[in-house]
């Protein structure tokens, strides 16, 4: 056996399957890791809920008289209005909230609800109705409370797409990174199958070689 093929066999064999196995394992740990975070990532969340404090506290300091706008900007001071169909119909209206939804405010506040996932706009109205309390308890204008109101949880829900649509794109480059880590090592695995098949059936190729060589020099000599 010649020099070369001495460190074929041995050394090259060894420092291959080496390599193999620790790539194995690198990619493994990294699927692991990449598991782990993006388990991490799903469940963070943005809460949306508005708390009565948040509204009325930074309202409490004594302001200016308003001077009402031209056209409505948002929830304006309830007005008499005739009988109609609320826009609010099928909702319960918390009964603090129930003198400031009527008329143009009602169509207002249903303007935002559209914006607001389905399932949250019972909890939204319920919210809306606890921070006008509040500001009444305080002699805060609960009109100006719920004009914050509206504007902040806006702010939540817009937060919360973000970082949905956030969210969504972090677990796709860690399922696409998970995927790759998986087909390397399946790659690697394939390396030290056929490092392990080529070491088992060395000497049936060897004695094979030495049966035809054996049966040559036989011919030769016959």
């Amino acid at each position: 056996m010649s020099m070369v093929e001495g460190f074929e066999r041995k050394a090259l064999f060894n420092i291959t399957r080496a390599v193999a196995l620790v790539c194995v394992t690198v990619f493994l740990l990294g699927i692991v890791a990449a598991a782990l975070y993006g388990t991490s990532v799903w469940k963070e969340t943005v809460d949306t809920k508005v708390t009565p404090q948040e509204i009325v506290d930074p309202l409490k300091p004594a302001k200016a008289a308003r001077t009402d706008p031209s056209q409505p900007q948002g929830a304006q001071p309830p007005a008499n209005t005739g009988p109609a169909e609320s826009p609010l119909a099928g909702f319960k209206i918390p009964f603090s909230l129930q003198k400031y939804a009527s008329g143009d405010n009602a169509q207002v506040i249903r303007n935002h609800l559209n914006d607001v996932p389905e399932a949250d706009r019972q909890q939204y109205l319920d919210e809306l109705g606890a921070v006008v309390a509040a500001a009444e308890a305080s002699k805060v204008a609960p009109i100006d409370a719920i004009n914050a109101y509206m504007h902040t949880k806006s702010e939540r829900y817009t937060a919360a797409a973000a970082k949905t649509a956030e969210k969504w794109g972090t677990l796709k480059l860690v399922a696409e990174v998970a995927a790759g880590g998986l087909l390397l090592v399946a790659l690697f695995s394939l390396v030290l199958v056929l490092l392990a098949i080529e070491r088992n059936t060395r000497h049936m190729r060897k004695a094979e070689v030495q049966t035809i060589r054996t049966a040559s020099e036989q011919v030769v000599e016959a």
